[in-house]
Formats: structure tokens, C-alpha cells, sequence
């Protein structure tokens, strides 16, 4: 791969990294979201059910996240393509399924308070730049293979 596409899958790693950690929706972290809600939906009502403060690391919504940041950093470090798909595809679908489940049962509540319910949100942000950041790298790494006649690598 070249390197600027290293360079992308690295901040990318970084920032789902960071996001996975840090509020996503209503002052909820994914450390407290449980990984079962989405497959199973949340309950309805506030925002605050969504969250379960004593839940064990393993099974909150930050383990698939981080994952998926270990992925992009690994195929940033050893120029793997496969490795690199596999953890934008993981974090794509990990957002998704998450802000489905979400709008399914409160998109309501998030529709009429949205400036408390999406403000200062720094895990959302970064979670969706660090995706398309690394769906951009994965891309550019499909267009012009490795050892290509026109490389300045």
C-alpha cells in the first residue's frame, strides 16, 4: 500500500480508538452500552436506559469498536488490505447497527431534544471520521495495487 494510505489507516485506528471511550449519544460512552442491545433493540423512553453503568468491558458496545481499531492498526503496520477491510467493515457495521437500534426505539426523543441529545458528542465524531477515513484508505489501496508501474513508493 503507500504510504499515505498507512498514514489513513492509522489516524483511523486512532480515532475509533479514542471514539470508543468517549460519549456517543445523550452522555452515554460505549463502555456502558450493552452489545446485546443490538441484537435485541433498547427499551424505550429516555436516553438513559440506554446506559448500564456496571457492565463488564466485554460485553459493551467499546469491544467490537476497539476491534476494529486494532484491525486498522495492524494493516497500517504490515501493508494487509484484507486486514484493513475487515476492520472498516466491522466498525461500519458496528456504527449502523448501533444508530438503527438507537432510532428505532428513541428516535423520537432524539428528534425533539436534539440539543442535548447530540451535542458535545466527541465519540460519534470520531467514530464516523475514523470509518470513512479507513472505507476512503481501504479504497484507494483497491484502485492502485502495490508494485504498479506508476507508484512512487
Amino acid at each position: 500500500m503507500r504510504s499515505f494510505v498507512d498514514l489513513g489507516l492509522f489516524l483511523a485506528a486512532v480515532a475509533l480508538g479514542i471514539g470508543a471511550v468517549l460519549p456517543v449519544v445523550g452522555g452515554v460512552p460505549p463502555t456502558q452500552i450493552p452489545l446485546s442491545g443490538l441484537r435485541d433493540g433498547f427499551a424505550s423512553g429516555d436516553l438513559s436506559s440506554v446506559a448500564s453503568p456496571g457492565l463488564p468491558l466485554y460485553q459493551s458496545l467499546a469491544v467490537p469498536l476497539a476491534v476494529s481499531a486494532v484491525l486498522l492498526l495492524l494493516a497500517a503496520l504490515f501493508d494487509s488490505v484484507v486486514t484493513g477491510w475487515v476492520g472498516t467493515i466491522l466498525g461500519l457495521v458496528t456504527a449502523m447497527a448501533f444508530w438503527v437500534q438507537i432510532l428505532s426505539a428513541h428516535g423520537e426523543y432524539v428528534q425533539e431534544n436534539r440539543r442535548t441529545a447530540l451535542t458535545n458528542q466527541n465519540g460519534t465524531v470520531l467514530l464516523l471520521s475514523g470509518i470513512l477515513v479507513a472505507l476512503l484508505c481501504c479504497l484507494v489501496a483497491l484502485r492502485r495495487p502495490p508494485g504498479g508501474r506508476n507508484t512512487f513508493d
